[in-house]
């Protein structure tokens, strides 16, 4: 199965401008699938971090998938997601 790289943004409460980005590492058959998973692994963490069960999916963009060589998969880095500070 193909390695996706998967960059992903979102904003969990408008008011307070918390955002945050994050880029994951995917094995998965198409980039559709890749890109799914990284919603709900995402929306798992913001869940951890106090967001609504039902809207943290929701709040996760994936804004691009790209196919990748195995070899340029790189090993677990923290932190894996970064909160942006407000704009």
């Amino acid at each position: 199965m193909p390695w996706y790289r998967c960059d992903a943004r979102g904003e969990t409460d408008s008011a307070t401008g918390s955002r945050f980005a994050a880029i994951r590492f995917i094995e998965a058959d198409i980039e559709e699938t890749a890109a799914a998973h990284v919603r709900k692994s995402l929306g798992r963490e913001l869940v951890r971090r106090g967001v609504c069960p039902l809207n943290a999916e929701k709040m996760v963009s994936v804004d691009a998938v790209r196919r990748i060589d195995e070899e340029d998969v790189p090993g677990i880095v923290a932190p894996d997601m970064v909160w942006m500070a407000r704009a």
